[in-house]
């Protein structure tokens, strides 16, 4: 091959070669690249972002909820209930669940009700409805209608007084109701009809839906500050708790 041939092979050899150059190393495919790593770049980033602002509102929700709830537990507890004994200032609430046709809280009653009065300035007893006898539900409502002329805890104390005598139910257990009232110095006509009415029906079924949330089991049910205690506790126990909680809050 001649000097001049071999001249022109090499001629011809470069532009093929920049004809058969890879794309990526051209200038155009180079700017592609870099384009598409810039790309890439921005959607890992932006894809850690979204994953990080996801989990923060996880993170949130589930905060939320928690919180959500410990306030729907606290109120499930506590109720709307009006009648309690010793300080609207405690240092210890005591939340009873109870059910005048039970006899397990029929022995409770007055031992809890000596503990309160004991430490009146630093304890508050909320009592709450659930009632699980036939006659239950007619009994918390006559103590409610007492309430209304300022004698629930009179008529709470009566019904468990007289817990084995108040077995009856509708027209019979309202005419043994009647006669309690009078007992107790109530404005009987008003009484009689509250009962008869069942004025305070959603009220008591609004303490048993709440004892339903809490998942009671049975009475009595006690929540000290939120703590749920079941069944009848001595009231040497019941004041030891109280005593050991208020030095654990130093105020004994």
């Amino acid at each position: 091959m001649s000097l001049e041939e071999r001249v022109k092979y090499a001629e011809m050899k470069t532009r093929h070669q920049k004809r058969l150059r890879p794309w990526y190393k051209k200038w155009w495919g180079a700017t592609i690249l870099i384009i598409l790593g810039l790309f890439l770049i921005f959607a890992v980033a932006s894809g850690f972002y979204v994953f990080n602002k996801v989990q923060e509102i996880k993170d949130m929700q589930s905060t939320y909820n928690e919180e959500y709830q410990k306030v729907a537990y606290q109120k499930a507890i506590l109720g709307t209930n009006p009648y309690y004994l010793g300080t609207n200032n405690p240092t210890i609430t005591i939340v009873e669940f109870s059910d005048f046709a039970c006899p397990y809280c029929q022995k409770s009653a007055s031992e809890i009700k000596g503990i309160v009065s004991k430490y009146s300035n630093k304890v508050k007893l909320l009592y709450r409805d659930y009632p699980l006898h036939e006659n239950s539900i007619d009994l918390a409502i006559a103590a409610r209608c007492a309430g209304e002329q300022n004698k629930f805890w009179l008529m709470h104390d009566k019904l468990f007084e007289l817990q084995d005598e108040l077995t009856e139910t509708d027209d019979a257990l309202k005419s043994k109701l009647h006669d309690l009232a009078q007992v107790l110095g109530l404005n009987t006509p008003n009484f009689d009809q509250c009962l008869s009415e069942r004025r305070y029906i959603d009220l008591v079924r609004a303490d048993y839906d709440d004892g339903n949330l809490l998942e009671i089991g049975g009475t009595p049910t006690w929540f000290v500050n939120n703590y749920r205690i079941t069944g009848h506790i001595s009231a040497d126990d019941f004041e030891n708790l109280v005593t050991g909680l208020l030095q654990q809050y130093g105020t004994n």
